[in-house]
């Protein structure tokens, strides 16, 4: 399809009228998926917009998006910047018709899409907007004296550290407990209870993984050219033995998920074993 066809089709899915907004954009700034091949579908992510020219502050999400050429990658025509204060031009995506109240009570957390017609002014600056940009540059951070020290990344609604697991360093994220909150009091003890007991539960992560993927392991290990000598079949004690960790994300709820680096076994494949800390491990396969 050509950029004129594809350009017709995205437009048609947008109401006619153009809006001026002035948007605060996020740090989700400057990406881009495939829409057709040598079409590119660029996007900006913004914290909250200004009405123009009435002056009606939205502190809601929202999302420009634009087509671009396989010539428009260098900056995707606009060149967007993070956390900054632009006017631009839009128009406003058109939503599906919805029956039914369950739709209208999460509307307030949607996400407000909008395609991207110009960008008229750069690096402002905006009373309200300023103030919802100082906000969310606040470092907010926790010390546990039992896990470590934790800092909020907002973009991704978690608290972050790097802790000791059993002399390997290993990043852990404990996801908030509300999706604009500050605090990450549940995922945190729950957390607690594996850290305070890390050797318990580095070894029943590496056992229950073991016991998943060796056999998958030993399949990819036969798979070896006519020439190479046949190789020694994994065992699940040495595959247990091999894995490293590297990650560790806790939900609110208990819920976790844990990554381990597959020593090349799976080729550069991470291990992610799910499961809950009440109610115990759920699966382990590779992904990546």
């Amino acid at each position: 399809m050509s950029m004129e066809k594809e350009l017709k089709k995205f437009s048609a899915s947008h109401e006619e009228t153009v809006q001026e907004l002035l948007v605060l954009t996020s740090e989700s700034v400057g990406g881009a998926g495939s829409s057709r091949k040598g079409i590119w579908l660029p996007s900006a992510e913004f914290l909250a917009s200004v009405a123009l020219p009435g002056g009606e502050l939205k502190e809601e999400k929202g999302c420009l998006m634009w087509l671009a050429g396989e010539e428009d990658r260098d900056g995707w025509i606009y060149h967007l910047k993070p956390l900054t204060i632009y006017r631009v031009k839009c128009r406003a995506r058109i939503e599906p018709k919805s029956n039914g109240s369950a739709s209208g009570e999460k509307s307030g957390a949607r996400c407000h899409y909008y395609m991207l017609v110009d960008v008229l002014e750069r690096d402002l600056h905006h009373p309200e907007l300023d103030r919802i940009l100082e906000e969310y540059q606040r470092i907010v951070e926790f010390t546990d004296d039992l896990c470590g020290h934790f800092t909020l990344e907002r973009r991704f609604h978690w608290f972050r550290a790097e802790v000791d697991w059993l002399g390997s360093m290993c990043g852990v994220s404990l996801e908030c407990d509300e999706e604009q909150g500050e605090s990450a009091e549940h995922a945190l003890a729950y957390f607690k209870q594996i850290y305070g007991n890390l050797q318990k539960w580095d070894k029943e992560y590496r056992d229950y993984a073991a016991k998943k993927l060796t056999k998958l392991a030993n399949d990819w290990l036969s798979d070896t050219g006519e020439d190479e000598e046949e190789p020694e079949p994994i065992t699940e004690a040495g595959f247990a033995k091999r894995i490293g960790i590297s990650e560790l994300t806790m939900e609110p709820d208990g819920s976790y998920e844990v990554y381990y680096d597959d020593d090349d076994m799976f080729y550069g494949h991470v291990i992610i074993i799910d499961g809950n800390v009440d109610t115990g491990m759920e699966d382990a396969y590779i992904s990546g």
